[in-house]
């Protein structure tokens, strides 16, 4: 007996019908069923006689051969062909073949939630898409570009295993693909499979090993082929910045398709030299020395920074970076911590300088904090100055200057020998003499026995003084 097979879903055979088990069930419909549950066979033979037949019944019924006799029951004579028994069989065929119809034409078409995928789809990064379905990928099983074409006949599903008519495809898109026999049409596509798609950030790209390098030894590596996208726009990996938000798109572990959801703008900090032992906090981050902060990658949106220092009044400021540009914040105009610097010096009418600026010996200089030379200049004295740091309120610092002493050379001679010199009453020698004396005014006696003494006043300005003196007899 022949076995007839019904087909289910993707050609999985369900179960076997047997031709015979179909006939012993019917005797048990014979067996347990009366006439009267089939009805009235004159009544069915009527409704069967007003279909249209090519032939009546009855013509059919003569070219069936005669019933031998012993076969049927005596009292039932030559019955029709189209019995009751006839007509359950046939309606069980006819079942039979409704079932096996509806199985094959359902297992044509594919199921709306399939998750399994044919072993011939491979996956693919689309690189461009072109007009009238055309795609170029790069074929990633078999490391090729190509292109290939989106027809009608091709069944499109999205991640989920739905079957979705209309699809918008991108550049950096990564799916799965099967092709018809020409290598180039499209049978099936499908988003989800063994693509896998995750959001993450803080990752820093490795261009040598080619990797995005996160934190506790996070690691993503990626192909050669892989594509890093912002807005549909191809960047490099090298553009990327931790704080950045990466939709990461990968077959079998490796990332292939890289699209930045949220990009970066940077923080530029300008004019920050001035400013004594700096501190630099943006947002609710850790403090950094200010010379630390060049150039800050941050995400779109508003930002909080607070600058400090010695010099300075601490500031805080909210400010607002857009993708791809460059916030300039200047602390040119930061507002400067002032104190007073008080000198107290043992002369008057003195010129003071700070940092070499002429600036006002009367009164009490108000300053920016900070390190500054001071500079005391006086005739008569020497140069005074020296190095403050000016980080209170309040400075005051003494300033004593030394008077400037110079050196003349004073020749004295005499008309007589041995003649006694004295200056200012102290004894200096004889004539002729030569003294090193001090710049300025001096007293000058000359003696010598047997002659008038010499009485005069000197002065050292120069540096060289000649004298002769001319003693006369007593």
């Amino acid at each position: 007996m022949k076995d007839y097979h019904f087909e289910k879903d993707d050609h999985e055979f369900d179960q076997t019908i047997r031709l015979d088990d179909i006939n012993e069930e019917m005797k048990k419909l014979e067996k347990d069923k009366t006439e009267d549950d089939l009805g009235d066979k004159d009544a069915f033979l009527d409704a069967f006689e007003s279909e249209k037949f090519d032939q009546s019944p009855e013509e059919h019924m003569a070219k069936i051969p005669s019933v031998p006799s012993g076969t049927m029951p005596d009292d039932h004579g030559d019955e029709p062909f189209f019995n009751k028994k006839t007509v359950t069989i046939i309606s069980a065929v006819a079942v039979v073949v409704a079932i096996a119809c509806f199985a094959l034409v359902r297992g044509m078409f594919p199921a709306g939630n399939r998750n399994d995928l044919p072993e011939s789809q491979v996956p693919v990064l689309i690189q461009g898409v072109l007009d009238g379905g055309e795609l170029i990928v790069y074929d990633i099983k078999h490391d090729v570009n190509k292109s290939i074409d989106i027809t009608e006949e091709t069944v499109i599903t999205n991640a989920q295993g739905q079957i979705t008519p209309e699809v918008q495809f991108n550049t950096g898109d990564l799916v799965l693909v099967s092709l018809g026999r020409d290598g180039k049409s499209v049978q099936r596509l499908n988003f989800g499979g063994e693509i896998q798609v995750q959001e993450i950030t803080g990752l820093t790209p490795d261009i040598a090993s080619n990797q995005l390098l996160g934190e506790n030894g996070k690691a993503f590596k990626y192909g050669k082929e892989a594509m890093f996208l912002y807005n549909q726009e191809e960047i490099s990996p090298k553009e990327l910045e931790p704080c950045d938000v990466l939709v990461l798109k990968s077959y079998e572990n490796v990332v292939w398709a890289v699209d930045v959801a949220e990009y970066h703008g940077y923080i530029s900090i300008e004019n920050k030299d001035n400013i004594v032992n700096g501190m630099f906090k943006l947002d609710e981050e850790d403090e950094v020395p200010l010379e630390e902060a060049e150039r800050i990658p941050v995400k779109e949106g508003t930002h909080t920074i607070t600058v400090s220092g010695d010099n300075i009044e601490k500031r805080t400021d909210s400010i607002f970076v857009e993708t791809g540009e460059v916030y300039v914040y200047d602390l040119s105009q930061a507002q400067e911590k002032v104190g007073v610097l008080i000198i107290n010096a043992n002369v008057t009418d003195y010129k003071l300088y700070i940092n070499g600026t002429l600036v006002d010996s009367t009164v009490p200089s108000v300053l920016p904090m900070g390190e500054y030379d001071v500079v005391i200049l006086k005739n008569g004295y020497t140069e005074w100055s020296q190095h403050v740091v000016l980080d209170t309120d309040t400075l005051s610092i003494d300033a004593n200057l030394q008077q400037d002493i110079q050196f003349g050379t004073v020749v004295i001679s005499a008309n007589v020998d041995n003649a006694q010199i004295y200056i200012d009453g102290k004894e200096m020698g004889f004539a002729p003499i030569e003294l090193n004396l001090p710049y300025g005014s001096y007293s000058m006696e000359v003696d010598r026995s047997g002659y008038e003494p010499y009485f005069t006043t000197i002065l050292v300005n120069s540096s060289s003084t000649y004298m002769k003196v001319e003693l006369e007899k007593e």
